[in-house]
């Protein structure tokens, strides 16, 4: 079955809601260059690989208590499976686990 993680689906408005977050939080996310969505015209959309990295970034900075940029700097060093020592199993579940290959870890 093919995967369609990378396709852009997701308003910023659902995935807001998804991720317990407010508009501002993503919108902040995206000019600080943790996240690039989809552009529709203004719209922004999001694919279940950004929804991933969300998490990520939202759990770095809530539970992990690292600012923005020491996320982004994370970022751009190590995929997520590595910071966070995912088991095999886990990173087979993991949207962006799957499609490393594709673009960026990221």
């Amino acid at each position: 079955m093919e995967h369609h993680d990378n396709k852009p689906v997701y308003t910023i408005g659902i995935v807001a809601h998804l991720l317990e977050v407010c508009l501002a939080t993503l919108r902040i996310w995206e000019h600080k260059g943790l996240i690039k969505p989809a552009r529709l015209g203004k719209n922004r959309y999001y694919s279940r690989c950004d929804l991933g990295k969300l998490k990520f970034i939202k759990e770095m900075v809530q539970q992990k208590r690292i600012n923005l940029a020491g996320v982004r700097e994370l970022m751009l060093k190590k995929p997520c499976w590595e910071i966070k020592k995912c088991k095999p199993r886990e990173r087979n579940k993991c949207a962006v686990y799957r499609n490393q290959n594709q673009e960026v870890a990221w």
